[in-house]
């Protein structure tokens, strides 16, 4: 489990939970977690992000993925427009930011 400012990501399957509570993720936000879990700290491409949930005919669709990212910042970010958890690094992706306060935790 990675575990920031009282959230709790599962990268195997993409599972969030907030403040103890669990939060419900449609089947494509848990893939996009999952997708930045596996690599928190490192930006992911928007290519290699819409091709790993959404299949290669997606990989150039930039804005449906700003939409995605959107709603899954909605879901899981304090201040949705002031991300501080899924940050967009500009002309590259996104990335899972993995600061002192992320560490792993047994669970």
């Amino acid at each position: 489990m990675l575990r920031v400012n009282g959230i709790q990501i599962d990268p195997e399957s993409g599972a969030v939970v907030r403040h103890g509570e669990p939060v419900r993720l449609t089947h494509k936000e848990r893939l996009l977690m999952r997708e930045l879990a596996a690599n928190a700290g490192r930006p992911v491409t928007s290519d290699a992000m819409l091709t790993n949930v959404w299949g290669t005919q997606y990989r150039r669709e930039l804005q449906y993925l700003r939409v995605w990212v959107s709603r899954l910042r909605s879901k899981v970010e304090a201040d949705p427009a002031s991300p501080s958890l899924i940050k967009t690094v500009q002309g590259i992706g996104y990335l899972l930011d993995a600061s002192a306060d992320l560490g792993a935790a047994s669970g």
